[in-house]
């Protein structure tokens, strides 16, 4: 019997794609991945990051928005009989370009939106919080964590209040480079008001198996999901493909096989 509460996991609703160029693979790899796994839904959840200042885009931009959207919905029609193919977006929260997020997401008809919060701004550039860059991993080890993930939560909190979303993804990732810390009383506070604003607002939590590559739990812990689940807050599992092979990649693991 699974410990984890009921999920539907017939579809992944959290693949990425070569535009936001740090995933590889066509994005009909990904729909035959799928197909292949047995699923019968699957959604492309493309990064939309905005007013970052980053050494990198892993992103998109509006002009590959709509390379995305044409090719998404080639394959829709092609494998449509096969599996359902919804074309989603991923909105990394930037307090000080919301109006720019915003913007964005009037102009394109995404089917799903989850939201996330990836970069801490230091006073001088955005650190990546879940780079395995070496240097970003010391940066932030020198801020300190508790400084960080009180940002992370508090930043949380804000994003769902201010960005009309479908989903909350991978909720306590800002701890996948710091293994040994423990959430202090202030972050499960943070996390607790988190889940009550979400339940307000009618947002879902997402079950992001990409944690098993760093843990031996999914993004959020255990605890956190039940939190979620005993207020009444839906679940939607999703992968965090970067690769075909990676397509639902540990949902027998949700399932407690």
């Amino acid at each position: 019997m699974s410990v984890f509460p009921p999920l539907d996991l017939s579809g992944d609703h959290h693949i990425h794609t070569k535009f936001c160029n740090h995933a590889s693979g066509e994005m009909e790899e990904y729909v035959q991945a799928a197909v292949s796994k047995g699923l019968r839904t699957m959604t492309f959840l493309e990064h939309l990051e905005c007013g970052l200042l980053y050494e990198q885009q892993i992103w998109l931009t509006p002009e590959l928005f709509r390379l995305y959207f044409a090719e998404g919905l080639r394959l829709r029609k092609k494998y449509a009989g096969q599996i359902a193919v919804r074309l989603g977006v991923e909105i990394g929260w930037n307090a000080f370009a919301a109006e720019e997020l915003l913007a964005v997401l009037e102009s394109f008809p995404f089917e799903h939106r989850g939201l996330s919060c990836h970069f801490y701004f230091d006073g001088s550039r955005h650190l990546n919080l879940l780079s395995s860059k070496r240097e970003h991993i010391d940066a932030l080890a020198a801020i300190g964590p508790e400084p960080v993930l009180d940002a992370y939560f508090a930043s949380l909190i804000e994003a769902c209040a201010a960005i009309p979303c479908d989903k909350l993804c991978h909720l306590d990732a800002a701890l996948r480079h710091l293994p040994p810390f423990r959430l202090t009383a202030r972050h499960h506070k943070l996390i607790s008001e988190l889940l009550q604003l979400m339940l307000k607002k009618n947002i879902a939590l997402e079950v992001n198996t990409s944690g098993y590559e760093v843990r031996p739990q999914p993004y959020p812990v255990l605890d956190i999901i039940w939190q979620a689940a005993d207020l009444g807050i839906p679940l939607i599992p999703g992968s965090d493909a970067h690769h075909p092979r990676q397509v639902g990649r540990y949902f027998e693991l949700l399932a407690g096989k």
